[in-house]
């Protein structure tokens, strides 16, 4: 009998570990492509990815078998938090007003997988096994990463269009660079707690900030050093109450003058020339003004779930044609989560994070260890990486699974006074 439970558990670590790794879209789509880069003449959107969709489908079938195996855990603890369920049902009927109903209902089934392979991790580990899970997901992405990119560079550096920056095993640059930020934080945070073997995640930190600066990625680049400075930042949330005010007020002056400086020297382009930016952001704004056009046609209900971009043969026509190139999504989450689910898919989806975000902010002030500090650095990492890219557009990633379990594992806390342990 022990040697079941034993072997069902490390089942259980090592199919969490991948699966996280698979839903970060690494390795599998990159291998499917063989190595092709934005740029050298190859339409990505001819591969046949189906392999990829059908790990995924696995994977879900996989978290639906170990739900129903704790079926009487997991019926409570669903009810912990309703807030996630209105925007859950935003997506299970967006098919019903999609222009592309079935694309529609495809990526829904994929958003629902993912949803329950969440609550599986939330209802599964206590708060520092998630983070251990983490951990090895991120040490797997990375070490891969390296061995791409000095044994397999045709696959691990980009070519082409962006010839030189190193995607690891990503299929883009800023995919890439999109793992690995999140990554240095969990490696910051593991390093800095103490424990054994903080060395090599020093090391794994060192290693990942290389990455991010070999990839040529400027805004995770801008995000890492973000990132990196509120590991410390966010500490002040564990002062007392007169102090913590104090430093907060004296952050939003500097803030608020470091952005009135950005205004007045932006005006020239001098702050974005030596970021490698123009004053349209690489022509995000220009994408930007005819995503809000094609916003306000179906304001409320949007297109559909994953229904907008098909390229010239969808309502993406007019954003490609308006800006003379070839577009994929928004690059920005919040906008490509108002074109597929309206405005009160973008309602629904903000009551549950702020209210996930209170409740990571009050486990923060209520703990003394990393484990209690790494939710509201992700959340936080979800607002950035969406203004200028998108982790929360269909759903069915990595991103999405981690903001679930959070969002299941933080009503657990709140009901056991913020205790870490189930």
């Amino acid at each position: 009998m022990l040697k079941k439970i034993l072997s069902l558990t490390s089942f259980e670590y090592l199919f969490s570990v991948l699966a996280l790794f698979h839903l970060s879209q690494g390795l599998i789509p990159l291998l499917i492509i063989r190595g092709a880069s934005e740029g050298d003449g190859i339409n990505l959107t001819n591969y046949d990815y189906s392999i990829n969709a059908k790990i995924s489908i696995l994977i879900y079938l996989i978290s639906f078998l170990l739900l129903v195996l704790r079926w009487k855990k997991v019926a409570d603890i669903l009810t912990k938090d309703k807030l996630i369920w209105p925007f859950i049902l935003v997506i299970s009927l967006s098919s019903f007003w999609s222009v592309a109903p079935s694309e529609t209902f495809r990526y829904s089934i994929y958003a629902i997988g993912t949803t329950a392979f969440g609550i599986y991790l939330a209802t599964r580990y206590t708060f520092q096994q998630l983070f251990n899970i983490l951990c090895g997901t991120f040490i797997l992405s990375v070490v891969l990463s390296v061995l791409f990119v000095v044994a397999l560079p045709h696959y691990g550096i980009m070519a082409a269009l962006h010839e030189g920056a190193v995607r690891g095993v990503y299929t883009h640059k800023n995919q890439f660079g999109l793992v690995m930020v999140p990554a240095a934080v969990i490696f910051l945070l593991r390093a800095s707690n103490g424990k054994s073997l903080s060395w090599l995640f020093w090391l794994l930190l060192a290693v990942t900030v290389a990455l991010v600066v070999l990839s040529r990625s400027t805004t995770s680049l801008g995000n890492l050093l973000i990132m990196l400075s509120l590991c410390a930042l966010y500490r002040i949330f564990r002062w007392r109450y007169e102090y913590m005010i104090t430093a907060i007020l004296l952050g939003l002056i500097i803030g608020i003058a470091g952005i009135l400086l950005f205004i007045y020297y932006g005006e020239s382009d001098l702050l974005l020339v030596a970021v490698g930016k123009d004053s349209t952001f690489s022509g995000r704004t220009d994408i930007w003004l005819a995503v809000l056009e094609m916003i306000n046609r179906r304001f409320w209900l949007g297109y559909g779930l994953a229904a907008f971009w098909r390229g010239l043969e969808g309502p993406s026509a007019f954003v490609e044609l308006a800006v003379r190139t070839q577009v994929a999504y928004a690059h920005n989450g919040f906008l490509d989560l108002w074109l597929g689910l309206g405005l009160i898919g973008v309602f629904t989806f903000l009551v549950s994070f702020f209210n996930t975000a209170i409740k990571s902010l009050t486990l923060l002030r209520n703990t003394k260890t990393v484990e209690g500090l790494w939710p509201l650095l992700f959340l936080t990492y979800i607002l950035l990486s969406n203004i200028s890219e998108g982790t929360i557009v269909t759903m069915d990633n990595m991103f999405w699974a981690i903001y679930v379990a959070l969002n299941f594992s933080l009503a657990i806390a709140q009901e056991n006074n913020y205790s870490l342990e189930k």
